[in-house]
């Protein structure tokens, strides 16, 4: 009877390694600055390993820098499963552990360390550790950034069906100047224009005025079309980018607005403060 305390004591000091309570204080912040440092270290060396002429005289360092990485994250997955119920407290801990496995990190933490024990198969989803540097924000308790996210979200909710409207038109002009440069340049360029899927090619690079110059027309009418499409391209396109920005400039207008009337409500209530007392005494004057 007296190990279960004991048990529930241990499991409490290793969910304080991944509280955000606590993560930021003594022994949890350095365990926390070591796994994101191993992260970020683990990324490198995924990326050396394309490079042949680093990874084959040093494959053997590779390999067991690999055998560590996967040792400390199977090491911290196990960890957050025995925690479960601290982290998601759902009354019933098989729950909690359910919980914890299926959430976005999770599965995160599930397919770091999946490849290592499944050889057999030829499915490489070790880039996912990648994803987990977005614990970083975590870590570092940036909260603006998490302002800035919402503000995003905001912003794009309620433009949504402006955007929406201003995608719609581009896709239509995209499909309209596939049409037109299919019949303009299929019989000068078969292999480039062979048919109007591969035209919707050429439309978006060129309504994106980004213009890679594989594929370009040749004909007078076809060159004709493919001026004017990019000269519709400079306008359709900066559409959504003006709303977007339209959309923020209300937002932080609205944003200062609420700021600069609680600081105005905060002053008045100050002096509202002070002047139910004597500046010379501190005694409360009579209303």
């Amino acid at each position: 009877m007296e190990q279960q305390p004991q048990a529930s004591a241990i499991r409490r000091k290793i969910f304080a390694l991944f509280s955000e309570e606590t993560r930021d204080k003594g022994f949890p912040k350095y365990f926390n600055y070591f796994i994101m440092t191993l992260i970020l270290v683990n990324v490198v060396t995924m990326i050396l390993e394309t490079v042949k002429v680093i990874y084959e005289p040093y494959h053997t360092y590779f390999h067991a820098f690999e055998l560590f990485v996967i040792a400390v994250f199977t090491c911290e997955y196990i960890m957050r499963i025995l925690t479960a119920d601290l982290a998601f407290p759902c009354g019933n801990r098989l729950k909690s552990i359910l919980k914890y496995m299926f959430s976005f990190y999770g599965l995160i933490d599930l397919l770091a360390i999946l490849p290592f024990y499944m050889p057999f198969t030829k499915l490489d989803l070790r880039i996912v550790r990648t994803l987990r540097l977005l614990r970083f924000l975590r870590l570092f308790k940036i909260t603006r950034y998490n302002n800035s996210m919402e503000l995003i979200k905001s912003v794009m909710s309620e433009k949504r069906s402006e955007l929406g409207v201003t995608c719609f038109v581009i896709i239509i002009v995209m499909i309209i100047a596939s049409f037109l440069m299919f019949y303009a340049e299929n019989a000068a360029q078969p292999d480039h224009f062979p048919n109007v899927l591969a035209c919707i090619w050429w439309s978006i690079v060129t309504l994106t005025t980004v213009g890679y110059g594989d594929v370009f027309p040749v004909t007078g009418i076809g060159r004709f079309i493919g001026g004017v499409i990019a000269f519709l391209g400079i306008g359709l396109v900066a559409l959504p980018t003006g709303i977007i920005s339209a959309g923020f400039l209300e937002k932080l207008n609205e944003k200062n607005k609420e700021e600069k009337k609680e600081s105005d409500t905060e002053k008045h209530d100050e002096h509202k403060c002070h002047k139910q007392y004597c500046p010379y005494c501190g005694h409360k004057l009579d209303e």
